[in-house]
């Protein structure tokens, strides 16, 4: 079910606009992707990442709008100002949708992640009827298992990264599963 003609309206919070990407987030994304400190915490972005892989990403969204079968991805906005501050995702993964999400590092520790991952977790609950949804945190990434916590999901365990580049990596698994 394709839910973006329909039903699929830009999300707001009190501080956070989530919408879909478009090709004026290119620079940002570039830049906030290129960071040290923010790619090496996302598993599926490659490196060096660079304006033909942001490019990619924005057009890959725009060919896949949200709904049950693709998941969902939304740029994530301040609306004080209407900058460009990350992305978020949830995308399908073996019988349940994951979250990934990312945030400029200048946006840290301010509570965008909780906000942002807490509208979007409604939407995908409520709008795409989502039953499971699972998170995968690199082990140094404490502030992304808080902002998971704080959200309701639950601590599964420990498990090896699935991607190549970070075969070696552990990570920590979260689920949330929908309430009956």
């Amino acid at each position: 079910m394709n839910v973006r003609s329909k039903i699929f309206a830009p999300l707001e919070t009190p501080r956070l606009h989530l919408r879909s990407f478009g090709a004026d987030d290119k620079d940002a994304l570039v830049a906030q992707l290129k960071d040290p400190l923010i790619s090496k915490q996302l598993a599926f972005v490659p490196h060096p990442y660079d304006a033909s892989h942001a490019e990619a990403w924005i057009k890959d969204c725009a060919r896949n709008p949200p709904g049950k079968i693709v998941g969902c991805r939304f740029a994530i906005e301040r609306r004080e100002d209407g900058s460009f501050i990350g992305g978020l995702g949830l995308m399908p993964r073996e019988r349940a949708f994951e979250l990934g999400y990312w945030l400029d590092r200048r946006c840290w520790r301010q509570g965008y992640a909780t906000e942002a991952v807490g509208a979007a977790l409604a939407f995908g609950l409520s709008v795409l009827a989502m039953q499971r949804i699972v998170a995968f945190v690199f082990m140094r990434n404490s502030a992304s298992a808080r902002v998971l916590a704080r959200l309701g999901f639950t601590y599964r365990g420990l498990e090896d990264s699935t991607t190549q580049s970070d075969a070696s990596r552990k990570v920590l698994r979260y689920e949330f599963v929908r309430p009956e």
